[in-house]
């Protein structure tokens, strides 16, 4: 009697729960490959990478898409594994510690304190449907200034924007082409950093 009133207990349980979707957590990642440059003007300077300026969405690890001209939503079983703003600056240290373009690379956190730093404002990090959701891509724009800490100067500043076409139309292909932008983007600013440090 008992086995009976457990199995039935199981049952009635069971059919009052409901299954969610698990949700598929995404992450970006560029190409990095040591490409050391031929400007020395910098090779004696530290440089650290500041935090990048973002809109709050890009300060989270929702995922958002846009629709249309004014339309933007969330994806439902997708998320960031770490917010977009800290992955940026994260893959930026990375390609600019394999370029050797400065005697040091240190993230925002480090306490020693560097001669120059690069700020980042994300621009546009998102992936873009037409109306009727037939055609995709995805966009990733930056503005990076390189500031002189000693007399707090701006040295340089340069806008990037790249747009690549995804190859599915899903949150996975929107990651991919959001990936490659990103790093399309890191290869023209470390040109457009190894001709400031020339």
């Amino acid at each position: 009697m008992k086995y009976i009133l457990v199995l039935l207990s199981v049952v009635f349980l069971s059919g009052c729960t409901t299954v969610v979707p698990a949700v598929t957590q995404y992450k970006i990642k560029t190409q990095v490959v040591a490409s050391e440059q031929n400007a020395q003007k910098c090779r004696d300077k530290s440089l650290k990478i500041a935090q990048a300026f973002s809109e709050s969405s890009l300060r989270s690890s929702y995922m958002n898409y846009s629709q249309g001209q004014n339309k933007e939503y969330a994806y439902s079983q997708a998320e960031w594994s770490e917010s977009p703003n800290i992955s940026i600056s994260l893959e930026l240290l990375k390609h600019l510690k394999a370029s050797k373009l400065f005697k040091s690379v240190v993230n925002s956190k480090s306490r020693s304190r560097s001669d120059m730093i690069l700020e980042i404002n994300i621009e546009d990090f998102m992936q873009y449907f037409n109306e009727d959701s037939t055609s995709s891509y995805s966009v990733v724009a930056l503005d990076l200034t390189l500031i002189d800490t000693k007399t707090s100067s701006v040295v340089a500043t340069q806008r990037f924007k790249v747009k690549v076409d995804t190859k599915t139309l899903d949150a996975e292909g929107g990651v991919i082409a959001l990936s490659d932008a990103l790093d399309k983007v890191i290869k023209q600013n470390i040109k457009w950093l190894n001709g400031v440090c020339e």
